[in-house]
């Protein structure tokens, strides 16, 4: 029995839908040749949105998490009406954020005592003031008793914190209308599929896959039954259930599956049955992403996400698209945990081997490549990734990210144009010495107290040859002063004289012969007076190796 389609995260299916074909663009610019470049960061980064948020809008976001909180269960205990019935609510609480992670019902209890408006008196006051001070898990269980609900009990355990559990307040205390809309519908489905067996019973186990706040799909997981042929229909009431069961998960993040366990009775003299959901617990799914990759990625997505729904989206992206680790960061730990990779490849056959590589490794290599992007491509490609993540996109959208994909991999082998070398010139610089090795940002200075510049061991003229190397990573990076920097660069002045007829091994031989002649000198302090000599040596003798490596490839 199915219901919906159980399916990866939604823009999965959105790309499914839209990358069918490659389109083909025209090659970049021409290359300049390399030069040494100020350490200014081009442009000006803007800070996240997150990070200058008013103090009092998150004390108001925090009250709004307490009271959706208490919505959520509120609505699951509408539908118990059993004297002495417990609930038990097992919550993810971080910096006053409360995330469901399951519920159970803990007590069959005795006799109907009926509809009641009372719950937990006091519970909305004092909690906000213990779930601010709580990171972990706790639970609260609550009691029916003949006027309401009461708190039976509060306990804490250690835990480790799940992928869906948000830890960023929001102001708003509810569901929209969408996602209500989407629990409805799926419970209305799930609601006619089941039947009760003529005065027997019956128990089902049905999974629900959430994606944040949608309700993509429901399976039935399970089903049994006892008594004869299942002929009874349920209770109107139970479609109203079922959606009041599963509205405060959707309160979470990312991909994941709500197990909703069912029991139900007939009574021969009742025209319906009697369904009861007795618990809804998270499944999580499984992905081969890192740990650490795992946890950054939803810290990052949970404030993207936290933007979005608050409505500060033309900030957010003003601050996003000035940064390329951000988008770097965004879009491969998406790819990485939710998958797409089988689809992307079918635009971008050559980009997807690279990027499957995930973790740190192709985040970095990414971020070098996104130099290579125009600046309103690199924007327009941040906008819609985020949509399609976030909210989904329209068939026009569709289109712009396929021809943005087709676009990508053609600049693979394209040569990098002047913007894109100054990009990533800069990028090295910054990186060299503010990540790679800080410890040298006060050895290599000048005469002038000017730090030395970056070699890049493979030139940047030649990052069309090496697709897979991330052209700005720390091993292809050298610090040397102005003076090496100048000879380094006489050398490939010479070999460029063989043009097109250069390969990538030969482009190899180069640097190995750099390395050889000039290498006592990478990452070290240079003695003017006593390294003159050595240095006009070492350029003739590399010069004089690539002269005949240059004359050998005219042949």
């Amino acid at each position: 029995m199915r219901w919906g389609t159980a399916r990866p995260a939604g823009w999965i299916c959105l790309l499914a839908l839209m990358l069918q074909a490659c389109a083909t663009t025209g090659a970049m610019e021409g290359i300049e040749p390399e030069e040494d470049l100020p350490a200014e960061e081009v442009g000006r980064t803007l800070p996240p949105p997150w990070e200058t948020r008013d103090t009092q809008a998150d004390e108001d976001a925090r009250r709004a998490e307490t009271t959706a909180a208490l919505s959520g269960m509120r609505g699951v205990a509408s539908h118990v009406e059993e004297a002495g019935a417990r609930l038990v609510f097992r919550f993810w609480a971080q910096n006053g954020v409360l995330t469901l992670l399951s519920w159970k019902r803990d007590a069959a209890g005795s006799g109907s005592v009926g509809k009641s408006a009372a719950f937990a008196p006091g519970l909305e006051t004092h909690l906000p003031t213990y779930v601010d001070a709580r990171t972990g898990e706790i639970a609260l269980t609550l009691q029916r008793a003949r006027h309401g609900w009461g708190l039976r009990a509060l306990t804490t355990s250690e835990s480790s914190k799940p992928l869906e559990a948000r830890t960023l307040p929001v102001r708003r205390t509810g569901v929209t209308a969408d996602t209500l809309a989407q629990a409805h519908a799926m419970a209305t489905r799930l609601a006619k599929g089941l039947r009760v067996p003529d005065g027997g019973n019956a128990t089902v186990l049905a999974d629900v896959l959430l994606d944040d706040a949608r309700v993509l799909g429901a399976t039935i997981a399970r089903y049994e039954s006892h008594g004869g042929p299942p002929i009874r229909e349920p209770s109107p009431e139970l479609v109203a259930q079922l959606t009041q069961a599963l509205l405060p998960f959707t309160l979470g993040l990312g991909p994941r599956t709500v197990r909703l366990s069912l029991e139900a009775e007939h009574r021969r003299a009742e025209r319906h049955a009697r369904w009861r959901v007795m618990e809804a617990v998270t499944l999580r799914p499984a992905t081969e992403a890192s740990p650490d990759l795992a946890a950054e990625h939803y810290a990052l997505y949970e404030r993207i996400l936290r933007e979005w729904r608050e409505e500060t989206r033309d900030a957010f992206l003003e601050a996003g698209v000035s940064s390329t680790e951000f988008l770097a960061t965004w879009f491969i730990s998406g790819l990485a945990l939710r998958g797409g990779l089988a689809l992307f490849e079918a635009v971008a056959p050559r980009l997807a081997p690279i990027l499957a590589r995930g973790g740190s490794e192709a985040v970095a290599w990414f971020r070098s490549f996104l130099a290579r992007v125009r600046p309103a491509e690199r924007e327009q490609f941040h906008r819609l990734w985020t949509k399609a993540q976030t909210q989904g996109l329209s068939v026009a959208e569709k289109e712009q990210l396929r021809k943005l994909m087709a676009r990508f991999d053609k600049l693979l082998d394209s040569r990098l144009d002047r913007d894109a070398s100054d990009s990533l010139r800069q990028m090295a610089h910054k990186d060299f010495y503010g990540k790679f090795h800080t410890d040298l940002a006060r050895l290599l200075l000048d005469e002038r107290g000017k730090p030395y510049p970056v070699h890049h061991r493979i030139p940047l003229e030649y990052a069309h040859l090496f697709q897979r190397l991330n052209i700005n990573a720390r091993e292809n990076l050298w610090g040397v002063h102005s003076a090496v920097h100048k000879k380094i660069n006489n050398i490939w002045t010479a070999f460029r004289q063989a043009k097109d007829k250069a390969t990538a091994e030969d482009v190899r031989k180069v640097a190995d012969i750099v390395d050889r002649h000039f290498g006592r000198w990478f990452n070290q302090r240079y003695e003017v007076g006593r390294s003159a000599s050595p240095l006009t040596t070492a350029e003739a003798d590399a010069l004089h190796e690539v002269k005949a490596l240059v004359g050998f490839l005219l042949k």
